[in-house]
């Protein structure tokens, strides 16, 4: 009898182990579930839809100098690309997105390190889902040279509520440092082109039908496809 009641005994002890045990699991799948739902969550916290953005860029610079000169490349940017002289080759385009304490997120090809543009010697560049926030940013466009880059032109795009005087001069002031790191000003000329008054506007101006003029290019932006 005795003997009968140590082995249940037993039985209960295990079974409480075994609960227990799955109870545990349990409450760890479930921290496990609601960290990747709250991070998730975090991550897509303030992000927008994301958008096309078309550039068309100007066939010369704004001081009328050709985009890429001697030397240059005439057959494309890339690993396999022949350096050949070209007097006057269209840009390389690319775009970054400007975000406060980001850094910027730009639309390019990464081969061995080096930066390429999507749109290789051409005028004109459809970078297609482009990630925005869902408020204010900036937007920065490129031409994008095996030495130095050259900017083709900035410019902040408001969605939503509208910025304070205050949110405004801090996001212009970011978007004119990245675009300095980003192609720094070669000469006094362009130091001075870039301190000009920033265009500020809203993104559905820049919508397709009816597009944004910078000084050396013009951009539309629509829903991604």
């Amino acid at each position: 009898m005795r003997n009968m009641e140590i082995h249940q005994l037993c039985l209960f002890r295990r079974s409480y182990q075994v609960a227990s045990w799955h109870s545990r699991i349990s409450r760890r799948f479930l921290w496990a579930i609601l960290f990747i739902l709250l991070f998730t969550a975090y991550c897509l916290a303030g992000e927008g839809k994301p958008i096309s953005i078309t550039v068309v860029a100007d066939h010369t610079k704004a001081n009328g100098e050709p985009w890429d000169g001697i030397p240059g490349l005439g057959w494309g940017r890339g690993p396999t690309a022949i350096p050949i002289p070209n007097k006057n080759a269209p840009p390389d385009l690319a775009v970054c997105v400007v975000r406060l304490e980001t850094p910027p997120e730009c639309s390019m090809q990464y081969v061995n390190l080096k930066q390429y543009s999507l749109c290789q010697n051409s005028y004109d560049c459809i970078f297609k889902r482009v990630s925005i926030p869902d408020g204010p940013f900036g937007l920065i466009i490129l031409d994008l040279d095996l030495r130095r880059h050259d900017l083709v032109g900035f410019l902040l795009m408001t969605a939503g509520k509208a910025l304070t005087p205050d949110q405004r001069a801090t996001l212009e002031s970011e978007i004119r440092r990245r675009a300095d790191q980003l192609a720094p000003p070669f000469s006094q000329g362009e130091k001075q082109r870039r301190l000009r008054e920033m265009l500020v506007v809203p993104m559905g101006r820049c919508a397709e039908a009816k597009g944004c003029r910078l000084v050396q290019s013009e951009i539309r932006v629509n829903s991604a496809e």
